[in-house]
């Protein structure tokens, strides 16, 4: 890897030492520290003891119980996808159902935008201090009783505090955040990035399988038996969270994370991370990842039907969108956890940019399926690459707080894609001025990671090789290990 990689990665290092056969890191290691110990032992003159017949169940029971929680963290990811594409399927019948235009209508997706925004560092804040698994559980309780209110609802102002304030509240808890720390307690660094990306890939089989699924479906009052039989499966999976996820972070984390960080107080963790100089770089860049996601999330399937597209390119193109965000985020994952954070990112950020040109060059199906792609590929790759470095760079008891505040900056940016598009459809019968605004910022925030994130890492490293601590610059030491 080329020097320059080195100093901008978003993993953290393990102790050089000779390479593990198959790739083994130091969750194997962890795993076979009885058989270590045993060895140190004979070395010594002692007797080695035979191994533990229940040593080897006890490995794979370990390994069982993570795959399971990774698998139902897919699932949750999975549904919490369906708070916001329920919306974007339905949202013209949606209007029409409660009687009021499209940029009224747009309030209820703008409120949940800005309760999003207010409600991520809260939400990382309460997974930092009571772990993932109650997060979670509390989010698919919330989620399951307002999607139930929701589909009963005939007021739009009740179902614009059900959506905009209740659910947003809900995704929050069940998303990005929560999931992020819960993989930050299973696995060690070298594994965060692809088991994020696996987890994250939850949305994408929702814009694959679910989302098509919702616009099939759309026919006048329908969304609101969907959001019934949703609230149901919230309320379902809500005890399988209980069961079946880890209550403690496994031994591998630990392992590999160090020694367990200090308790730090609230004020404390919110200096660690407002002191970070590589927070501010990927967070402001992770604004114009806002703007241009709620485009797709709230305004896609309406632009491509204002423009004669219909529902069945509308489908294509959210199917493709969803089958190349799979790969993205995989390729993300995985290029993260080998030291290349940066070239992920700023790639994501142009080709996004790229996509919505092409959108907006020509009305055509072509076009359509080529932006699905396009903008596919990268629709992760921003949120996997962003994340890693927050959760690879931090070292104390703020990793939640953190990305809470990433993505509190990234709704601001959303509300105003949102809020922006319904109102330039009201005045100008267009969607076309959001496109081009959002084709612009996705370029600006690919400066803004390929000028500033290498000269933030840079002079967290330095601050760190002057300091003997963390001090005010937050987080010194772990970031200049991120970086190298």
């Amino acid at each position: 890897m080329p020097p320059f990689e080195e100093e901008t990665s978003a993993r953290t290092p393990e102790e050089p030492g000779p390479p593990d056969p198959a790739g083994a890191g130091p969750a194997s290691r962890a795993d076979a520290g009885a058989g270590e110990g045993a060895g140190a032992g004979a070395d010594a003159g002692a007797p080695a003891p035979a191994a533990a017949p229940g040593g080897a169940k006890a490995s794979r029971h370990g390994r069982t119980l993570l795959l399971v929680a990774v698998s139902l963290g897919f699932v949750i990811a999975l549904l919490s996808s369906s708070i916001k594409n329920t919306l974007t399927a339905f949202y013209v019948s949606m209007t029409e159902d409660f009687g009021v235009s499209r940029g009224t209508f747009a309030i209820a997706p703008s409120a949940f935008m800005l309760t999003y925004a207010i409600a991520s560092p809260v939400m990382g804040f309460v997974a930092d201090r009571f772990g993932a698994r109650k997060s979670l559980a509390g989010g698919l309780v919330l989620g399951g009783v307002l999607f139930l209110a929701g589909g009963l609802t005939e007021s739009f102002a009740v179902f614009t505090l059900v959506y905009g304030v209740g659910l947003a509240v809900s995704y929050t808890a069940v998303s990005y955040v929560p999931l992020g720390v819960l993989v930050d307690e299973m696995f060690p660094p070298h594994r965060r990035g692809l088991t994020y990306a696996i987890l994250m890939n939850g949305t994408a089989v929702g814009f694959i399988a679910l989302l098509p699924l919702w616009i099939h479906l759309d026919e006048g009052t329908v969304w609101r038996s969907v959001f019934q039989w949703l609230g149901v499966t919230l309320l379902v999976v809500t005890v399988l969270a209980l069961l079946l996820l880890p209550k403690e972070p496994s031994a591998a984390a630990e392992a590999g994370g160090g020694a367990a960080p200090e308790r730090k107080s609230s004020a404390g963790m919110l200096s660690e991370v407002l002191g970070s100089r590589v927070f501010w770089t990927v967070s402001l860049a992770f604004f114009g990842c806002g703007v241009t996601m709620a485009f797709v999330d709230v305004h896609l399937v309406a632009h491509l039907d204002h423009i004669g597209l219909g529902g069945s390119v509308a489908g294509t193109t959210v199917a493709l969108l969803g089958a190349a965000e799979i790969v993205g985020a995989l390729i993300a994952g995985y290029y993260c956890d080998r030291g290349h954070g940066l070239k992920v990112l700023a790639g994501s950020y142009l080709v996004r940019s790229l996509s919505l040109v092409v959108l907006m060059a020509a009305p055509t199906a072509l076009a359509a399926n080529v932006f699905g792609l396009l903008f596919g590929i990268t629709y992760l790759g921003t949120v996997v690459a962003s994340s890693m470095y927050l959760i690879n760079s931090l070292d104390a008891r703020a990793k939640g707080l953190a990305l809470g505040l990433m993505w509190f900056i990234h709704q601001i940016g959303a509300f105003v894609a949102s809020e922006g598009g319904g109102i330039s459809y009201d005045t100008l019968r267009s969607y076309d001025p959001v496109v081009v605004g959002s084709a612009v910022i996705a370029l600006v925030s690919t400066v803004i990671v390929a000028v500033w994130l290498p000269k933030a890492l840079r002079a967290a490293r330095d601050g760190a090789g002057d300091s003997s601590g963390g001090g005010p610059a937050g987080g010194g030491r772990a970031e200049a290990a991120a970086e190298r």
